[in-house]
């Protein structure tokens, strides 16, 4: 009898394409989902904005704030007599996002119609000073970026949810003065 040591080419490649497949899950896993990319790439996107934006208030000694809403953030200045898009700023426009990925602005302790930090009454004595067209309503920050340094306490959630996958989110948190935190990725398993 004929005593055969060692393995045959089909059982080699058996196990090789095994481990691949494994390999393939577990670095699938450590790397992350595209969505979760996108939502940690706008997340730190923003925060990146956000610190330019408060570094730009410092330096030219201007007002200015965070406008959310619509699935949108905007950076907006106050030039004496009403909130306008930041002059001169391109990176500083109007962002937007479009389902399943949505921002959520919450406000620590604050309502959420503008009466905050900085009392509005200071921006409506400008305001009525000012000539407005009648269909142009005034528009106000909810998020104050002061020139001192100062910002309004915030936490704004970038998320992602479908009908398909685990919803998910991050956040990025505002205390009082930058730089910010960036918190998550988190992951609603409850579904």
């Amino acid at each position: 009898m004929k005593n055969n040591r060692g393995f045959t080419l089909l059982e080699v490649m058996l196990v090789l394409v095994v481990i691949g497949m494994l390999l393939k899950v577990l670095v699938g896993n450590v790397t992350g989902s595209p969505i979760e990319d996108k939502l940690e790439l706008e997340s730190q996107k923003f925060a990146a904005l956000f610190n330019l934006a408060s570094e730009y208030a410092l330096l030219n000694n201007i007002e200015l704030g965070l406008l959310v809403e619509d699935n949108s953030y905007q950076f907006l200045a106050f030039d004496g007599l009403r909130w306008v898009p930041v002059p001169e700023q391109d990176s500083l426009t109007q962002a937007y996002f479009e389902e399943p990925y949505a921002i959520t602005l919450t406000l620590d302790d604050l309502p959420s119609d503008g009466q905050m930090m900085v009392s509005q009454s200071l921006f409506e004595e400008f305001e009525e000073e000012a000539a407005f067209d009648e269909e142009e309503e005034p528009v106000y920050p909810q998020i104050f970026i002061l020139s001192g340094g100062d910002i309004t306490p915030f936490k704004l959630t970038f998320s992602y949810d479908d009908d398909f996958d685990l919803p998910m989110h991050y956040d990025v948190v505002g205390s009082y003065t930058i730089p910010l935190t960036i918190e998550g990725p988190f992951i609603d398993e409850t579904r």
